[in-house]
């Protein structure tokens, strides 16, 4: 991540990333991916465009994404099974879920003084994640930092290794959509990328439990699945990777009753779990960006009645508490920090996707 100019900026990327020396001089940089929708967005941007000024944008961003995706399976494909490891809960993009806090909790606590970061967040911190859980964040950064984030010495030696569900859904469509930037340029991929674009669609269903009938994220450093659910079990969907059967299950458990039928859906980890928690960040709020991608699932499979329902519910949900950064799933406050950018940007999206007129109270 590149942090725009600002005292804050400086302080994050050098301090905690210590960006002047690991990364590229004079830009402030974090240490770290996030996930992969670069050429989801660039595919997007460029149908909005007319046809020749679409062209030249792709081909001129078509190297910088074939650089990336090469990167994450040649770096974070330790096994070449098509599934990419995050080596941090903020690469993910649910930076506190009750599974990253599991595989967490083998870390030390930080040195206190790395408690500066909360105060550089201007938002309550009972809907931000726990004390213990942001040392164990700030733990990990600094392995990253000794290892000058050096992938492979990292999935070697750190303790906190996870095959993200989201993550390689997200990758398993960005994938697609390179497949498709690239035949738009008659620019052919090099030749390894299909092939760990075909794996990762196949490796997915591994994350599949039959007896829970839940896809769950898995640690690479113990071989287990680690079985707390998050309504990352819905991005699959996303990615078009689950079978039929999976997907109809999926369906069931959205607007059935199982915890993720709120007044105010999606809950990000659903209120039958133990881990949930209405106003605490990725414990159970409801994100207008991950509704927006369990939508574009739900279509894509043809459930068009649930893709309309939770459409217009997070359209109610915008209306009545504004661009907030997350909700509380039963009352609907709006919670996290105030006028967010990607909250505007996918109501946009969403009113352009229907009649444009959210429902009313």
């Amino acid at each position: 991540m590149i942090y725009s100019p600002g005292l804050r900026s400086r302080i994050e990327s050098q301090l905690l990333w210590n960006s002047d020396t690991n990364g590229p001089a004079h830009i402030h940089t974090s240490g770290i991916t996030q996930p992969p929708l670069l050429a989801v967005a660039v595919e997007r941007v460029a149908h909005a465009l007319p046809p020749d000024t679409a062209r030249t944008f792709v081909a001129t961003m078509l190297p910088a994404l074939i650089r990336y995706h090469d990167w994450l399976y040649r770096e974070r494909d330790p096994e070449d099974v098509g599934l990419v490891v995050c080596l941090h809960s903020w690469e993910s993009g649910m930076d506190d879920a009750p599974y990253w806090s599991a595989a967490m909790g083998r870390l030390p606590r930080p040195p206190l003084r790395w408690r500066w970061v909360r105060e550089l967040r201007p938002v309550n911190p009972a809907e931000r994640a726990r004390t213990i859980d942001l040392q164990h964040m700030l733990a990990l950064a600094q392995i990253l930092k000794r290892y000058r984030y050096d992938s492979r010495a990292l999935i070697e030696h750190s303790s906190v290794v996870i095959v993200d569900l989201a993550f390689n859904s997200i990758l398993a469509t960005a994938n697609e959509a390179l497949e498709r930037l690239s035949e738009t340029c008659n620019h052919p991929l090099p030749a390894a990328l299909p092939r760990h674009f075909r794996a990762t669609r196949q490796a997915l269903e591994t994350l599949w439990d039959h007896h829970t009938e839940t896809y769950y994220s898995h640690d690479y450093r113990t071989g287990r699945r680690l079985r707390e659910p998050t309504a990352a079990n819905f991005m699959p969907l996303f990615a078009g990777t689950a079978t039929p059967v999976h997907a109809d299950a999926l369906r069931r458990q959205l607007v059935g009753d199982t915890g993720y039928n709120v007044p105010f859906p999606v809950p990000s980890v659903p209120t039958s779990s133990p881990d949930f928690n209405a106003r605490r960040y990725w414990r159970g709020p409801t994100w207008i960006n991950l509704n927006w991608f369990i939508i574009e699932g739900l279509k894509r499979y043809g459930f068009n009645d649930e893709a309309g329902w939770l459409r217009l519910h997070t359209l109610g949900l915008i209306a009545k508490s504004g661009f907030r950064e997350y909700y509380n799933p039963r009352s609907g406050e709006g919670l996290g920090a105030r006028e967010f950018s990607w909250t505007a940007a996918l109501t946009l999206d969403l009113l352009a996707a229907g009649d444009g007129a959210p429902p009313h109270d």
